[in-house]
């Protein structure tokens, strides 16, 4: 691996793991001022649906992450085509630095929520997510082939080629799949659901699909 690739590697065990305790240390300091009944899902009219325990909302978002970043960092050790990490070391690296500040953000704007400094956290999820579906589009391509992370069909597991070509095509869906979410958030509450559900089953179904009409059409050709 190149002292490129594994510095990128470093660098997300190094600040991943300082979010990770950035984020179990705002929650003990958190803990005590936080209510008896702590808000933990919203519906799509961005009204609380969801509650939990000062417990649950202090520290279940900080346990889930560290076990993202333990997961994180296992990946390139035990997946069968551990190789494929070396080529995507900087492509891996920044998709788990995205995903963990996304849980950050997400965990800040709950315990926000809780304390009454929030009124509006739904549409900031929508901003997220949106945003993190446009990182995740453009890095999507970089994507070496692997059990763990990226579009897993059983044709792009199949094959390296349908592999490739499914995330390139994948990419730009994504991006743009993040831009309809981040315009979701200036929609009424009544096109939300709708329009949500089929951005989501767009970049869900599209890239499944194409991946088994490439792996067919090169079975042809071979």
């Amino acid at each position: 691996m190149s002292e490129d690739k594994k510095l990128n590697i470093r660098l997300l065990i190094i600040i991943g793991g300082l979010l990770s305790i950035v984020n179990l240390i705002a929650g003990f300091l958190a803990y005590p001022h936080l209510p008896d009944r702590v808000p933990t899902h919203w519906n799509w009219a961005g009204e609380v649906d969801g509650w939990g325990s000062a417990w649950q909302g202090a520290f279940m978002l900080p346990l889930i992450m560290i076990g993202v970043f333990l997961l994180l960092i296992m990946l390139p050790k035990i997946d069968p085509k551990k190789r494929s990490y070396a080529q995507m070391g900087r492509a891996y690296s920044v998709i788990g630095l995205v995903v963990m500040f996304f849980f950050t953000v997400l965990y800040f704007g709950t315990l926000g929520t809780a304390l009454g400094y929030f009124g509006s956290f739904p549409s900031m999820v929508q901003l997220g997510v949106g945003a993190l579906f446009i990182i995740l589009g453009n890095y999507m391509g970089k994507l070496k082939h692997n059990y763990f992370m990226g579009i897993r069909t059983p044709w792009t597991l199949a094959s390296e080629e349908v592999w490739y070509r499914t995330h390139r095509m994948a990419g730009p869906f994504w991006v743009i799949g993040g831009l309809l979410f981040i315009a979701t958030s200036f929609l009424t509450t009544g096109l939300l659901a709708k329009t949500i559900l089929i951005i989501i089953f767009g970049i869900i179904a599209i890239p499944i699909v194409y991946s088994y009409v490439i792996f067919k059409r090169l079975e042809k050709e071979q």
